[in-house]
């Protein structure tokens, strides 16, 4: 196997198991969550399932994913929304921390 496909093999992932980090309990203003950002129509999956640090001072808005799957949280003034795999109680639970 070549260094090209060995790199890709590092980043494909299976959508059918995928699982939330165990995340610590943490105190201040930023908390980890697991990224569920997914590029459509790839293989390859670089920040799927991977940690996801987010600054609780800018966040806007949570709300469950609209695919079903997971969160989805927004930050003031439209700067970002990411999606993480963690369901919308434990996202909750975790901000309030």
């Amino acid at each position: 196997m070549n260094k090209d496909k060995k790199e890709e093999k590092k980043f494909e992932v299976n959508l059918d198991n995928l699982k939330p980090l165990d995340v610590k309990k943490s105190k201040g203003k930023f908390k980890t969550f697991t990224n569920g950002s997914v590029f459509e129509g790839s293989p390859i999956q670089p920040y799927l399932g991977k940690p996801l640090v987010i600054n609780l001072d800018k966040i806007l808005s949570i709300y469950p994913g609209e695919d079903g799957i997971g969160t989805m949280i927004h930050a003031e003034d439209n700067q970002s929304t990411w999606k993480v795999l963690e369901e919308i109680d434990i996202v909750i639970k975790r901000i309030n921390e």
